[in-house]
This record gives C-alpha cells, sequence and structure tokens, in this order.
C-alpha cells in the first residue's frame, strides 16, 4: 500500500493518504525521507497537506534543511520524539532554535533520553554557550544529570567546565548579574550522594571529601553508605562476557566507607540495616546497642521461614532500602508508648507483607500491593482504616515497599459463614470500591479480623 501512496504523491495526488493504516503512514513516511528524489516528491505534496495532515508534513520535512521554514511553521513540540531530537540537532539548522525555544520541556523530563540526546550533542559539537548553560542549569536534577554525565564521559574536561564542582551542588552558582539568595536550595540527596562517588572512584578524592563534609552538614540523612558499599562489577580478563566483583576498586571505597563509619551509619536514609547486617564490626558499640534497642521488638522475634531464610531481617532490609527505616524505628516507639499492653512478637506472613505485634497494635512491613490505585484502602464504616500508612512506589506506581500500623485484633473471621463475605462485597460495591484480597474467605480467612 505504501509504495502506491508514493507513486500517489509523486504526482501531487494526496486523495489516498487520509484513509492509510497506521502501519502504512508510517511507512510512508520513511520512504519519502529515503527516496532519492525526496525534494521532488514533498514539493509535490506539501502545499496540499500541510494544513489538512500538519503532522505527517512535519514527520517527513522536520530535519531538512531545504524545508526549513515549513518544518518550523508546522512545528508542535509534543510531536518531537527523541529520535526527532537527535536529528534535529545533527541534521538541521532549526534544532538549536527548537531546542532553546523549549529547552525546560527537553532537559527536564520524565523522558531521560531527551537529556541524554541534548548534552550528547553539547559535547559533540563543543557548543560551550550549551555547556555552560546545562552545567549551571537552575534545575538541580538536570544539572545533576550533566554532571554525571561528564564525570562518567569526560573526566578530562571537569576543570574546564568547572572552577570548583562541588560548588555548584546548590542553586547559588554566582553567575553575573544573578542574584544571590540566602537560602539556596539544595541538590537532592540522592543525586549530590552518587555524584560524590562518582568523583571519588574516578580519582577526586579531594572533591569527594568537601561533598561528604558538606552532606554531613547540611543533608539529614543521605545514600552515602549505599553508593560506596554498593557491589560494582568489571568484565572478567579471563572469561570474556563475564562480569565480576571489581576487587580493587571495593577495597577502595570500603576503606573510606571505614573511615567515616559512625557518621554514615547514623545518617544513612537506606542502609543502615544492611550495615547492621554486613559491617557491624566497624562501628562503636554503643551505636549499634542504642540502633538495636529501638529495633528490639522486631528483632527478638527472630523468624527463620521455610527457606531457612531470617525472615524478619528480609523484611528489616527491604524496608530500609525503601527509605522508610527512619518511620519505623518512630511508629515502633510511638505506639509501644500508647499501648497499655506491653506484649509484640511475630504475628504472621502473606504474598504482601509481615505483621508485628507492637503492643496494643500491629505494624505492617510491606512488600508490595495487588492496588495500584493512590488511595489503597479508604476511610469506610466497613473497614478498620489503618491508623498510619506511607507507600513507597516505582516509577511505574507500584509500590515497592510500606508501612501500616492497625489495631491489634483477635477475632478472627475464618469460620464465619461465606455468607457474610458475600454481604460485605455487597455492601462494598454499592460504595464505589471492590477489594482485591481474594484470600480474605475460605481457608485463608484470617486474613480478615473482626472488631
Amino acid at each position: 500500500m505504501a509504495y502506491y501512496a508514493l507513486d500517489y504523491l509523486k504526482n501531487g495526488i494526496v486523495d489516498c493518504i487520509y484513509d492509510l493504516p497506521q502501519y502504512d503512514y508510517e511507512h510512508l513516511i520513511e520512504k519519502v525521507r529515503k527516496a532519492p528524489d525526496r525534494l521532488e516528491i514533498i514539493n509535490q505534496f506539501l502545499s496540499k497537506l500541510k494544513d489538512s495532515m500538519p503532522t505527517f508534513c512535519f514527520s517527513i520535512i522536520y530535519d531538512i534543511k531545504e524545508f526549513a521554514d515549513e518544518a518550523y511553521e508546522l512545528l508542535n513540540i509534543k510531536n518531537i520524539t527523541p529520535e526527532m531530537l537527535n536529528n534535529l540537532l545533527y541534521n538541521s539548522p532549526l534544532g538549536l532554535k527548537v531546542l532553546y525555544e523549549n529547552f525546560e520541556y527537553f532537559v527536564v523530563n520524565d523522558n531521560e533520553d531527551y537529556f541524554n540526546i541534548v548534552v550528547k550533542y553539547a559535547f559533540d559539537s563543543e557548543n560551550k554557550e550549551l555547556l555552560h548553560k546545562l552545567s549551571r542549569y537552575s534545575n538541580l536534577h538536570t544539572r545533576f544529570l550533566f554532571m554525571n554525565y561528564l564525570i562518567e564521559n569526560y573526566p578530562e574536561k571537569i576543570n574546564e567546565i568547572y572552577d570548583d564542582i562541588t560548588k555548584y551542588t546548590t542553586s547559588v552558582t554566582y553567575e553575573p548579574l544573578e542574584q544571590i539568595t540566602f537560602l539556596p536550595l539544595l541538590m537532592d540527596s540522592k543525586d549530590i550522594s552518587t555524584l560524590a562517588i562518582q568523583l571519588l572512584v574516578n580519582n577526586r578524592e579531594e572533591d569527594y571529601e568537601k561533598l561528604k563534609e558538606f552532606i554531613l552538614k547540611e543533608y539529614k540523612s543521605n545514600f552515602l553508605a549505599s553508593e560506596l558499599l554498593k557491589p560494582i562489577s568489571i568484565q572478567s580478563s579471563k572469561m570474556p562476557g563475564l562480569f565480576v566483583r571489581d576487587e580493587k576498586v571495593m577495597a577502595m571505597k570500603e576503606k573510606i566507607f571505614e573511615k567515616d563509619a559512625d557518621s554514615l551509619f547514623i545518617t544513612s536514609a537506606d542502609y543502615r540495616f544492611s550495615i547492621y547486617l554486613n559491617h557491624k564490626n566497624k562501628i562503636r558499640q554503643e551505636l549499634l546497642d542504642n540502633y538495636v534497642n529501638k529495633l528490639k521488638y522486631i528483632l527478638e522475634t527472630g523468624i527463620i521461614d521455610e527457606y531457612n531464610i531470617k525472615l524478619t531481617d528480609w523484611e528489616l532490609e527491604r524496608i530500609y532500602r525503601s527509605g522508610l527505616g527512619e518511620h519505623l524505628e518512630e511508629w515502633i516507639e510511638k505506639y509501644m508508648d500508647l499501648s497499655n499492653s506491653k506484649e509484640y512478637g511475630f504475628i504472621g506472613k502473606g504474598t504482601t507483607c509481615g505483621c508485628y505485634r507492637i503492643g496494643d497494635y500491629v505494624i505492617k512491613l510491606i512488600k508490595t500491593k495487588w492496588s495500584y490505585e493512590d488511595e489503597i484502602c479508604p476511610n469506610l464504616y466497613l473497614i478498620a482504616k489503618d491508623y498510619e500508612e506511607i507507600y513507597v512506589r516505582n516509577k511505574d506506581g507500584v509500590v515497592k515497599g510500606g508501612l501500616e500500623v492497625q489495631k491489634y485484633l483477635t477475632r478472627s473471621a475464618k469460620d464465619i459463614d461465606p455468607k457474610f463475605f458475600k454481604y460485605f462485597d455487597e455492601a462494598l460495591n454499592k460504595l464505589g470500591y471492590r477489594r482485591t484480597d481474594t484470600l480474605i474467605n475460605g481457608s485463608c480467612g484470617e486474613n480478615a479480623m473482626l472488631l
């Protein structure tokens, strides 16, 4: 179909284009773009289709320099894919104009492919204006992405672009005519921690030391420990295709960690429990004792599952890796203080969580949720709503970790007549809700408790 449509376009006949299936439509665009006589073909149809099919026309001419004016006239920035941006920058005089006029759209975008194309082009073309703009960009995550790209790909140019790269981790960059604020924004804790370690492993230990001291002073928590202790792999020299642990770099990083182990343990946002499990010999005993005391009501349960895995350790490590460790420590203390009973212990586990009694309450360590809605448990008269709940989601909105606090209930619904679950579901449906726990009745009815 596309072959015949191309013949029609060569003769200025455009009616057949309107009804093309999507595949043929996209194939025709590529056929025209690759045709040796594409300029003649475009001249035959452009004036006839640019008003009725602007996207089709733009997709063909956007990076062809002979049609730069027409392309700019038809430009809809939301139709620019990363591939199109790349072609514009490298092939069209329109490229920089489109980039600069829509800079925020391209470099502060959930799709980092745009950013990667822009920064690669900046270095490839040695565009000093663009490099300067990216290196000091007001959005600090974008600034971090540039720094990270620079360190990984052009470490020899760091001093050429920055007089002192560590100074540019805040919103204050002291550019000419810039208004200096007394309350500069700080780079995201994860970003600046990653940046510090990137500098360290690229032989810039002095910069690492500066950033480390700055982070420990200005940030409540950080990711230095997890970045330092994260395994690094390299390709094996003996077996091509096999990746092995980079012992030399890991030894250097672990030595750096050991030097500040106490501080990094205290301030770690996500790795404190992993340090406790695997590096406790590097931590002062007083700090370890204080830490264990915060978690004792869970740690002392010491549950081992059917696979001989320490379930409690696994669940706690997951919670800390999700960044919820500090919340857990606070909630354990808070709800035990509120309780009349001081009993505690492991209650049970399921596919989504492990449950621990803390006095008169239950704290659930969540590993996932089958619900993807923002509100997982609504406040309805049919349900004992969580006292508190917090979830961490991945970029797709799926829960990857969480905490819930509920009243400790003892009356199981396991043995009640199944018809009551039917009535419960009908009442939920009338309110516009449905439950996703399919194991609430039958042999797994202990998933439901009665007030």
